[in-house]
């Protein structure tokens, strides 16, 4: 038993043209999307350079003012000691 109801199966070039612009829009949207990933990469890579010259650079830089500060210890422990001599001189006489 058929019902009487025929169904359409045909495509007008309008609908053709529909499908197209959307999977042109996907195409479109992938490709931006991988650029975009790509110039993100970049730049991570070389802001990690910079970071890296960065760290370099301060850590030389932590090295001479350690340096600097040890420097400066042992000359007060020598000025420490030649108050000390002085105070016993000045406590002989």
């Amino acid at each position: 038993m058929t019902l009487g109801m025929s169904i359409d199966y045909s495509i007008r070039v309008g609908d053709l043209i529909q499908i197209a612009t959307i999977a042109a829009g996907g195409l479109l949207v992938f490709a931006q999307m991988r650029y975009d990933l790509r110039s993100v990469n970049e730049r991570l890579d070389k802001s990690s350079t910079d970071l890296a010259k960065r760290l370099d650079k301060s850590e030389a830089e932590l090295e001479k003012q350690t340096d600097i500060l040890t420097q400066l210890a042992a000359g007060d422990a020598r000025m420490d000691g030649l108050d000390r001599r002085l105070t016993l001189l000045e406590n002989a006489r």
